[in-house]
């Protein structure tokens, strides 16, 4: 277990951070199997290795280390609060080492305790409030056994992730919402990214990014033509003009426009949507400016949106299987960075001409799609995630299809 120095300096780092950034049976770590090759895997590991025996430990003495479950409450406790129930919460969060273990055993929630909260929420990307609401709650009620078990499958991930992740790659880690750039191990870019609904999963994958498309067409997937789009034209008969979404009687080149009065809705909606919707690039469409694309038998890519009121949600599964970028534009510009075909003013110009263009990457970079629920930051910070998929718990939700997604 970690002593008191190691309380502060662990305290110290995620305080900093927070600023600037504003019944399973346990296997032993020795236990867990292949350990990754790649110097970035490598120590993902190596870091959730070393943070499993204290959950252990937690695990086995119980009396040493308690880890009090924390009742639900009439009204959400806050500063000024007084409760037994804040006794709970300050033991809880000492042995996480969210809270200094001199703090005073007092039912007094004061300024030191929703400090303590809110790096406790910080780590397990929840709103850092200081509050202790429903979610909040939910997460500290989760055992020690379960987080060990967790550490355990994650790494795992790790080690299965890649032999070799290359130099420099783009991470996306699904229940984290969070797009990485790492280069030569330094984390070069980050940015929140909007994932699938449980319904409709962004798939874990390995591939390389070779192209960008500035003003892309969106060419609509049947399944979303037939389930979301033809019953937003039914209730909204001026849907396809508002969103600049056009008819065609197929998806091949040489196919032919339908004007929409031609087409039974209501045909459409009971025995299927013979054609092919595309909407048109633009501020609206549902790919926003700029797309990026790779390799896979998904059909899925990151993209921009204009739905950026999305970023600002703690979950961030809205997605029909996509990856929906926040800032879209840093990446262009660091995948671009070193290629003189290209510039600042160069994008500005295919952007204001509303033509769809494409751009090949000299460099294609390696992409990693995964499934990460905890993690160790380079302070030391140990980190979990929401299990969006339900992919730790063994029970993950029926999905629609896989085949056809997009946006």
């Amino acid at each position: 277990m970690s002593n008191h120095h190691d309380w502060f300096m662990r305290k110290t780092a995620m305080s900093l951070i927070i600023v600037a950034t504003s019944g399973m049976t346990l296997a032993s770590a020795d236990e867990v199997q292949t350990t990754p090759q790649s110097s970035y895997a490598a120590q993902n590991y190596a870091r959730l290795k070393a943070e499993l025996p204290y959950y252990e430990e937690a695990v086995n003495h119980p009396d040493k280390y308690p880890w009090p479950m924390i009742p639900a409450t009439k009204k959400l406790l806050h500063v000024g609060s007084h409760s037994n129930v804040v006794l709970l919460i300050k033991q809880r969060l000492k042995t996480s080492h969210d809270l200094d273990p001199d703090s005073p055993q007092t039912d007094a929630f004061d300024q030191s305790l929703a400090q303590a909260i809110k790096t406790f929420q910080w780590r397990h990307g929840l709103t850092a409030d200081g509050v202790i609401g429903t979610d909040t709650r939910n997460a500290m009620n989760i055992t020690p056994d379960v987080r060990a078990k967790q550490i355990q499958m994650n790494m795992q991930r790790w080690a299965q992730i890649a032999q070799d992740m290359g130099d420099r790659f783009v991470l996306v880690n699904i229940p984290e919402y969070q797009l990485h750039v790492i280069d030569h191990d330094k984390d070069t870019l980050t940015m929140k990214v909007v994932v699938g609904r449980p319904t409709r999963q962004t798939p874990e994958l390995a591939s390389e990014i070779t192209r960008i498309t500035f003003n892309p067409y969106w060419n609509v997937p049947q399944k979303i033509a037939q389930k979301d789009i033809i019953p937003k034209i039914l209730h909204d008969g001026s849907y396809l003009y508002t969103n600049k979404i056009r008819i065609f009687s197929s998806q091949e080149e040489g196919a032919y426009e339908l004007n929409p009065g031609e087409v039974n809705w209501e045909d459409a909606r009971e025995n299927g949507f013979p054609y092919h919707f595309r909407q048109e690039p633009g501020i609206k469409n549902a790919l926003g400016l700029v797309k990026f694309e790779f390799q896979n038998d998904h059909d899925v890519y990151l993209h921009d949106t204009p739905a950026h009121e999305l970023f600002a949600k703690d979950t961030r599964d809205f997605s029909s299987g996509c990856v929906r970028l926040e800032k879209p534009f840093a990446l262009v510009a660091y995948l671009t960075q070193n290629d003189d075909r290209i510039n600042t003013a160069t994008v500005r110009s295919k952007l204001i001409s509303h033509k769809t263009s494409y751009f090949r990457i000299e460099n294609p970079i390696p992409i990693y799609i995964a499934y990460l629920t905890t993690w160790v930051d380079t302070h030391g910070v140990v980190h979990f995630a929401n299990d969006v998929y339900q992919r730790d718990s063994g029970t993950p939700p029926e999905q629609e299809t896989s085949a056809e997604q997009s946006e």
